[in-house]
């Protein structure tokens, strides 16, 4: 089931004109610094995102409603923009958006309940090869059996900071799994309110170059479309409006990942960054990562094809420094996330 996810904080208030508040309408503006929240602007979509602490409310100009933690719709007038580029609502509207902040606060802050780790391919698949002959003696890695490995240290160092949270891992032995068997499995997942997850899945990399080397991680492209909501699960009236909804949590998710991403990628270049490459944050729509319904990301932890760094790749130490520095990506990611405010 689709929960909310935490929102990205961005105070953008100077597209938003302040403007003299008529007799009718309210600068949404002036609504927004009274209850002390931040915003969250999409100047193509038109679309605001104010959040305080855990407290969200969604507005749109031309739609006529409200959406708070997105989850509860609130119908109003719908917001529009002035000539002078403010954006108003009407005194009623007003009224709405100040109690939807004053009433019902939520006492528990969200948290990460659930972490789904996927060792990439596995069983008859092994992922890419790099087979090298280094001082007279044969290399041969398979990414099957790297992955698997760095997946175990990362889930045994998450066990041991957060015993309390659902950590799971897609394979934990030499076996197959489709991919949408994959995604599947994270996507069954039952959360509850104040709930969410992240699902992240670890590769090897490879290239015809044997000079190309590094680690990067993945998100999907914000401009990629994907099914979230399923509407046997909204009630009649969200139905009415499960495109918009559906947008909402997909641009939340996209921000999420990315947010997500980053973090392991800062964490792997504070661990292997002397020796290794960071080839940076990517953009592309892979299976698990698209069809994942949460946060997600895939990590690429270095080139099998490279003799250098698949000599690195066959080192523990050097296995239990990439795990480290996704493990420190993730808690900061998950303790940022779950912050007091």
């Amino acid at each position: 089931m689709v929960r909310p996810v935490k929102v990205l904080i961005l105070t953008f208030l100077g597209l938003l004109l302040i403007s003299d508040a008529s007799f009718a309408e309210t600068n949404i503006t002036s609504l927004i610094q009274r209850v002390g929240g931040e915003l969250l602007w999409d100047p193509v979509l038109e679309r605001g995102i104010v959040n305080r602490g855990r407290r969200s409310v969604t507005f749109q100009v031309g739609i006529p409603f409200f959406l708070k933690d997105f989850s509860e719709v609130t119908d109003i007038e719908a917001p529009r923009r002035r000539e002078d580029g403010s954006v108003v609502v009407s005194d009623e509207a007003a009224k709405s958006f100040i109690s939807l902040f004053a009433l019902d606060q939520p006492q528990d802050s969200f948290l990460i309940s659930t972490i789904i780790i996927d060792p990439g391919h596995g069983g008859k698949d092994p992922g890419t090869i790099g087979t090298h002959s280094i001082d007279g003696k044969r290399l041969s890695l398979e990414e099957k059996h790297l992955v698997l490995q760095i997946s175990q240290m990362v889930v045994d160092q998450l066990k041991e900071t957060f015993p309390d949270k659902n950590i799971i891992m897609t394979r934990r032995d030499d076996r197959y799994l489709a991919l949408e068997e994959r995604t599947a499995l994270a996507n069954a997942v039952e959360l509850g309110e104040q709930e969410a997850m992240i699902f992240m899945s670890i590769h090897a990399n490879a290239s015809l170059n044997r000079k190309a080397s590094g680690f990067e991680v993945w998100y999907l492209p914000p401009e990629y479309r994907r099914e979230i909501l399923n509407p046997e699960e909204l009630d009649q009236e969200q139905k009415t409006i499960a495109p918009i909804l559906n947008s909402i949590l997909e641009e939340e998710f996209t921000v999420e990942s990315i947010l997500l991403a980053k973090e392991i990628l800062d964490g792997m270049e504070s661990s292997i960054g002397t020796v290794s490459g960071n080839r940076g944050l990517k953009e592309e729509s892979w299976f698990v990562v698209r069809n994942a319904k949460m946060p997600s990301v895939l990590v690429e932890i270095g080139f099998v094809t490279n003799p250098e760094e698949a000599q690195l790749l066959n080192e523990q130490t050097h296995l239990k420094k990439i795990s480290s520095g996704i493990y420190n990506g993730l808690v900061a990611y998950i303790r940022n996330f779950e912050k007091s405010d």
